[in-house]
C-alpha cells in the first residue's frame, strides 16, 4: 500500500501476488515430473528452448498447471474481495467486498447475504463453465481420463 497506493495499482499487486506463487509452483512440479523418456524424445527431435518447452514440457505437464491455475483463481477471487473491503474502506468505494462490508456495518442482513450469495455464483460458475470446459477440452485433445 505504501508503493501502489490506496488505488487499482495496489488492487492488482496484491492479485498478481496472490495468484503468481500457486501458479509458479504448480508449473515447476508439472515440469520436473515430465518422465524422462519424454524429455528424450524431444531432444531427439531436435527442441531446444521455446519450441521444447511448448511441444513437450507444457503439454506433459498440462495437468499440473491447470490445477496451479485453479489455485489461483481461488486465491485470486478470495483476496479480490478481501482487496475490496480494504480498499473501499480506506477510499470509501468498492467493489463486492466493500458491498458486503458496507452491508454488514449497516446491519442489513439482506445485503451482506446477496453479496455472499454473488460471489458463491460467480466462483460456481467460473469452476464449472471455465475449468470444466478446458478440462473437457483437454481429455478429449490427449485421450486422458478422469
Amino acid at each position: 500500500m505504501l508503493w501502489f497506493g490506496l488505488g487499482t495499482a495496489s488492487l492488482v499487486f496484491v492479485l498478481i501476488h496472490s495468484v503468481l506463487w500457486a501458479v509458479a509452483l504448480s508449473t515447476h512440479n508439472g515440469f520436473m515430473a515430465v518422465s524422462e523418456p519424454l524429455r528424450m524424445i524431444g531432444r531427439n527431435y531436435g527442441l531446444t528452448g521455446v519450441r521444447y518447452v511448448a511441444k513437450i514440457l507444457i503439454p506433459a505437464a498440462f495437468p499440473s498447471i491447470l490445477t496451479g491455475m485453479k489455485i489461483g483463481w481461488a486465491f485470486a477471487w478470495r483476496t479480490l474481495i478481501g482487496a475490496e473491503l480494504v480498499f473501499g474502506a480506506s477510499s470509501g468505494s468498492g467493489g463486492l467486498g466493500w458491498f458486503i462490508f458496507e452491508g454488514s456495518q449497516n446491519l442489513e442482513t439482506q445485503d451482506v447475504f446477496a453479496g455472499l450469495f454473488t460471489v458463491i455464483v460467480i466462483g460456481l460458475v467460473v469452476e464449472n463453465v471455465i475449468f470444466r470446459n478446458i478440462e473437457a477440452r483437454t481429455i478429449v485433445r490427449w485421450g486422458m481420463s478422469r
